[in-house]
């Protein structure tokens, strides 16, 4: 599994989240659902693994060019991105694009991949 991670100290969940949500949108992307998996697993087996969210996001424009060149792609959407609680800051964890797409893809894919990589992670380093 590729996964771009980056951690943050000094800054509050709900902030973080509020800035990567922000940050996300000026590049395109949308949340389409956040699940907060701490609270499910209290709820549904009482188990408490800390704080651990995930928001799954979603680029209209990108998603339609990855599945003109590539139509099973799909199962690999939306992109994932996980906020979890480690040591006395959070780590984000996002889906790299690399991840989404097989050895054989059309070069055009692999390039939209690499674009999309370099823009995650600059949007990581801007967060503050």
């Amino acid at each position: 599994m590729n996964t771009i991670s980056h951690h943050f100290s000094g800054i509050e969940q709900e902030q973080l989240e509020e800035q990567l949500i922000s940050r996300f949108k000026e590049i395109g992307f949308g949340v389409l659902h956040q699940i907060d998996f701490q609270q499910t697993l209290l709820n549904k087996i009482q188990k408490d693994i800390g704080t651990y969210k995930q928001l799954q996001i979603c680029n209209p424009n990108l998603a339609y060019e990855a599945i003109k060149l590539e139509p099973s792609i799909g199962i690999q959407l939306p992109c994932n991105v996980v906020v979890r609680k480690e040591g006395e800051g959070f780590t984000v964890d996002i889906q790299s694009p690399f991840d989404s797409i097989p050895e054989s893809s059309p070069q055009a894919l692999k390039e939209l991949a690499s674009e999309l990589d370099q823009k995650i992670k600059k949007l990581l380093e801007s967060v503050s």
